[in-house]
């Protein structure tokens, strides 16, 4: 009986853990989307994620920088500054494995008498696993949208964002 109620709770913790939308405000300076004012019209937008998808976090970032506009009562943004941490740095983690090993080619049959001798090397450059954040400064503004290439309109970018992720009022509490 102990076992069962064990494994309840532990079912019960990773449904939990697993309904948890991605996009959410941040709790405690966790996962999730959170900004700092930093004046009138210039805001700080972080999106920390545990991932494998870094452009997610980044268009996350951009979506949060999008809804505060309209928030604060703008219609564009220009982004200032970027950034992407990966693990607390701003460069991605490469890694790379080696073997080597011996194996017998064993059937139904029985084993060869000569083992094999094979070497592997593998080179992981995904970001699996590890913490991502991004980060945006905006600045704000209205009317007509400067022609930059860091100029992004609110609305249109929220509708973008929103059907690429399928995100909805259910998706984003």
């Amino acid at each position: 009986m102990k076992k069962i109620i064990i494994l309840a709770t532990l079912i019960g913790f990773l449904a939990a853990c697993s309904s948890s939308p991605e996009y959410r405000a941040a709790k405690n300076n966790g996962y999730g989307y959170q900004e700092s004012i930093l004046n009138q019209d210039k805001i700080r937008v972080h999106f920390k994620t545990r991932d494998d998808n870094k452009l997610k976090a980044i268009d996350y970032t951009f979506l949060r920088a999008a809804e505060l506009t309209i928030r604060e009562g703008y219609d564009w943004f220009v982004v200032t500054n970027r950034d992407v941490l990966i693990d607390g740095k701003n460069q991605p983690r490469t890694t790379v494995h080696t073997g080597i090993g011996t194996s017998r080619d064993c059937g139904l049959y029985g084993c060869r008498n000569e083992p094999s001798t094979q070497l592997g090397i593998g080179i992981n450059l995904s970001d699996r696993g590890q913490d991502i954040e991004s980060i945006l400064e905006i600045k704000l503004g209205k009317g007509v949208r400067p022609e930059a290439q860091d100029s992004y309109e609110a609305r249109e970018l929220i509708t973008n964002m929103e059907a690429k992720y399928q995100l909805n009022a259910e998706t984003k509490k």
